[in-house]
């Protein structure tokens, strides 16, 4: 059975909105409705007037986990549909004209990771763990090649390769973080920056991230000659990503990484 789905949870408070997911048990892991919700959320977001930045947060010891694998274990073609919401999510986030935070502890994994690249500024605790550990199951993150070149430029291409989990630090020095802290500090700090951002001018910000979607639309960055950051490219991006997930390749491993992870906490 399915595992069930704990909608993440947006909240109004003066000129800030705030999305956080709430289901801190699954280390706030990704399933279809929860996928659904957020995009929902989103476009809440863009609707309402008088809101000039977004807080992306996570319940709980961990920011988000990445996908419901639980779920997935169960029938693999599930990640089809996680996949198309995840690249809607990060697509909708980049569209927002106001600037978007996302406040990082714990882990923030493969959809959770791609999650930050929807986001002008993340700022994560220094012992995070941020990156995109899925080639294991035998699935690509090819859908968060566009949006994570336009965070990393060519370094994005060795974390993607290798696997590789990033602490605060090294996200910040890569390029895939904007601000890291101890894990203490991490309310005051983004408290802090949010503070500086609705210190500016409203209207001066939403100019600014409107015309960086039209440089970066124009400019053919380390993808080759297809903009890197355009609609048509995040769509290709994901369909490289589905080609995979209804393979064998994908099943199998997904099915032996569980029953090996369910084994692990039996004992």
């Amino acid at each position: 059975m399915q595992t069930s789905s704990t909608h993440p949870h947006l909240l109004f408070a003066g000129r800030l909105a705030r999305i956080e997911f709430r289901d801190a048990a699954r280390r706030n892991a990704l399933d279809a409705n929860a996928l659904a919700a957020l995009v929902a959320a989103i476009a809440r977001v863009t609707e309402a007037p008088g809101c000039d930045a977004l807080l992306l947060a996570g319940d709980g010891p961990a920011f988000c986990a990445g996908f419901d694998l639980a779920g997935c274990s169960e029938d693999p073609r599930r990640v089809e549909v996680l996949l198309s919401l995840l690249s809607d999510a990060v697509g909708a986030l980049r569209a927002l004209d106001i600037p978007v935070i996302a406040r990082v502890q714990g882990a923030a994994l493969a959809g959770g990771c791609a999650l930050l690249t929807g986001c002008d500024f993340v700022v994560a605790a220094r012992d995070a763990q941020i990156g995109y550990p899925v080639h294991r199951i035998g699935i690509s993150p090819a859908v968060s090649v566009p949006s994570l070149f336009s965070r990393m430029g060519p370094a994005a291409r060795t974390l993607m390769m290798s696997n590789d989990l990033l602490d605060g630090d090294a996200a910040v020095a890569r390029g895939l973080a904007t601000h890291c802290v101890a894990v203490s500090e991490l309310d005051a700090e983004v408290d802090a920056l949010v503070a500086r951002i609705l210190a500016k001018g409203p209207q001066a910000m939403r100019a600014t991230k409107r015309w960086i979607r039209e440089i970066e639309s124009r400019m053919p960055g380390d993808l080759g000659s297809t903009p890197a950051r355009d609609r048509a490219s995040a769509q290709a991006a994901r369909d490289a990503s589905l080609a995979l997930a209804g393979g064998e390749e994908f099943a199998t491993m997904l099915r032996a990484f569980w029953a090996a992870r369910a084994q692990k906490e039996s004992r």
